[in-house]
């Protein structure tokens, strides 16, 4: 008999909030802002483009225009034709980067560049963005990657020892206050305000949550991480059925995450009198996804996104099976 993939997620009863003081602080001072700012770019993570979506910005930056940059390209299966779907209606302007690519920054910067020519009049204190999204998106690294590489133009060179505009790192919460303004370029002259990541006050439920925490944008351990690698487990067998995802641990396709991580633990030579440390072994697996150590680690996390890029058949039997289950 094929391998079928659970088609329906337990619904645990997880903390959907993770808003803290130094978001809301941050919200406000993006309203205060606001007045001066030309441009608003927000960053999404191409993993979990729908669940790094944040509504509140609409409401504080509602009559800016704005460019949104879906990060981590290099970690996501995404398609540009969806995206592109996406967006198209809204008559918005989105790119796909690594915030870590000087070609991708230079994009970006071409794109500044060709604003601050449209407009009517230079802006006496320069053209002024916003970068602003999630927890651990990736708005950091971009703003040390544009700075690089605004500047590399007036010196003719990127330079091998780059110096850190903004803090960053691999969990959540780097970023704690608004960045004081930061020139990426003098010719035209653009200037660019780094922000501190905003949760949203409640995710809509336990999945969103889910897929916020296997991209990092809450702490490590905010969630399960047996739950955490069991919905990884979930989503990587809806694409692709065939175990390939986790194929260095087990020769077959499995939904059971004990059996799954039982073997990683195998695998690793860490398991003792058959027993293993199973907080310690599900943390080490989801890391591996949420740091994409190599590039067999690609994948989605929102299963919307999922059903989406794989068509109407997976969509049939989703409704299908929630009926059953209803």
């Amino acid at each position: 008999m094929s391998f079928i993939p659970r088609r329906i997620f337990p619904e645990y009863l997880l903390t959907l909030s993770n808003f803290k003081g130094h978001h809301q602080k941050a919200l406000t001072r993006l309203g205060h802002l606001a007045p001066q700012i030309d441009l608003v770019i927000e960053v999404r993570d191409s993993r979990a483009p729908l669940s790094t979506t944040n509504v509140l910005f609409d409401k504080v930056l509602a009559r800016k225009e704005r460019v949104v940059l879906y990060s981590k390209k290099d970690l996501s299966i995404i398609k540009n034709s969806m995206l592109k779907k996406w967006h198209e209606s809204q008559n918005q302007q989105y790119m796909f980067i690594d915030s870590r690519s000087a070609n991708d920054a230079q994009r970006v910067i071409d794109l500044v560049k060709k604003r601050y020519e449209n407009l009517p009049l230079p802006p006496p204190l320069g053209l002024r963005l916003m970068i602003i999204g999630m927890p651990n998106v990736g708005k950091s690294t971009l703003v040390n990657t544009l700075r690089d590489v605004g500047y590399s133009s007036k010196q003719n060179t990127i330079s091998s020892k780059k110096k850190k505009v903004a803090k960053t790192g691999g969990q959540p919460g780097v970023t704690r206050n608004t960045s004081e303004i930061i020139r990426l370029s003098e010719s035209p002259d653009i200037l660019v305000y780094d922000t501190p990541g905003v949760f949203l006050p409640t995710v809509k439920d336990s999945e969103t949550m889910l897929a916020l925490s296997l991209v990092g944008c809450v702490h490590t351990s905010f969630v399960d991480p047996v739950i955490q690698a069991d919905y990884l487990l979930y989503l990587l067998n809806l694409q692709d059925p065939t175990g390939s995802k986790y194929s260095e641990y087990m020769s077959h396709p499995t939904n059971d995450i004990h059996e799954l991580l039982y073997n990683i633990a195998k695998t690793r030579n860490t398991l003792k009198n058959d027993k293993y440390d199973e907080l310690g072994v599900a943390t080490h697996w989801t890391n591996l996804w949420k740091q994409g150590k190599s590039k067999k680690y690609k994948g989605l996390f929102d299963l919307g996104a999922i059903l989406d890029l794989n068509g109407e058949e997976l969509k049939k039997m989703f409704k299908e099976e929630r009926e059953r289950i209803g």
